[in-house]
């Protein structure tokens, strides 16, 4: 992520070079900059995740008893798990293979390319919702014990 984040400030600087002082702006830089913001969304989505850095609306939650803060924990990752494979995985794969033949106009690069973030990030997040889920039923289980 650090890569592509100082990839995209070199690309952004020297498209203002060439804009202001060269007086003719490169092509390619703002494709660039557009598909790495989505590789860079795509890979950090995961990351923050798997972090537990992401947004998330407590206030909610933080009324519920503990077995309910448990409970309600499971449904979430249960449902991004539900998410990643059939939306980020399954459609990501579609999208892909449907940009078969295709190539970005600046960069000549094959569509392909960029559309697979999709599914990688979906990936990503299968791997990280999995040992989530199962904290997540331990958590449960603790406290059906901790209530007998």
């Amino acid at each position: 992520m650090a890569v592509l984040i100082i990839t995209m400030v070199a690309a952004n600087f020297w498209q203002i070079f060439t804009r202001f002082v060269l007086n003719h702006a490169a092509d390619w830089t703002e494709e660039y900059m557009r598909y790495s913001l989505i590789w860079l969304t795509m890979i950090g989505v995961p990351y923050a995740y798997g972090k537990d850095k992401h947004i998330a609306l407590e206030f909610i939650a933080d009324k519920f008893s503990t077995k309910g803060k448990a409970l309600d924990n499971l449904f979430v990752e249960i449902v991004v798990l539900f998410l990643s494979v059939f939306v980020m995985i399954l459609g990501g794969f579609l999208v892909t293979r449907n940009a078969i033949g295709q190539v970005s106009p600046a960069l000549n690069i094959p569509m392909q390319f960029y559309y697979i973030g999709v599914p990688i990030c979906g990936i990503l997040m299968v791997l990280y919702s999995i040992p989530k889920i199962a904290g997540s039923i331990r958590s449960l289980r603790g406290t059906n014990k901790k209530e007998r």
